[in-house]
């Protein structure tokens, strides 16, 4: 999977421990690309959720073929529909491989991201900016 499968769609805010939490952005809309994603993590303008920059080297994900970007990566999980396993690529019907995570690993990385949240994980990235 690569890294511009993933998006980072839920809302962040931080806790820095000298205040009330507050929204932390991107300070940019998604990126038009992979290519332009990644030129903007190298040139350190990507932030987590307590607004300090995301490393600037891309760091291979341990899951997939793509770059770890500090979110769950839905290979990081067994996939609920077909039964894969961490690490494994999800399997058509055919048992063939798919070229795509189903929905439901999606979901679930998705959610456990919400679940580092709401447990003031602030080392995930920041969403994008809408």
């Amino acid at each position: 999977m690569s890294a511009g499968e993933r998006h980072r769609s839920a809302p962040g805010a931080a806790q820095d421990g000298s205040g009330p939490a507050h929204e932390v952005r991107q300070p940019f809309a998604a990126p038009s690309s992979q290519t332009e994603e990644r030129a903007w993590r190298s040139a350190g303008l990507l932030v987590d959720l307590a607004g300090r920059p995301l490393p600037t080297a891309a760091v291979p994900c341990a899951f997939c073929d793509g770059d770890d970007l500090g979110d769950t990566c839905p290979a990081a999980l067994t996939c609920r529909t077909c039964g894969a396993e961490p690490g494994k690529r999800c399997l058509r019907p055919s048992e063939h491989t798919a070229d795509r995570w189903h929905h439901a690993r999606i979901r679930a990385a998705e959610l456990e991201d919400q679940r580092r949240q709401n447990a003031k994980d602030i080392t995930l990235p920041a969403p994008w900016m809408t």
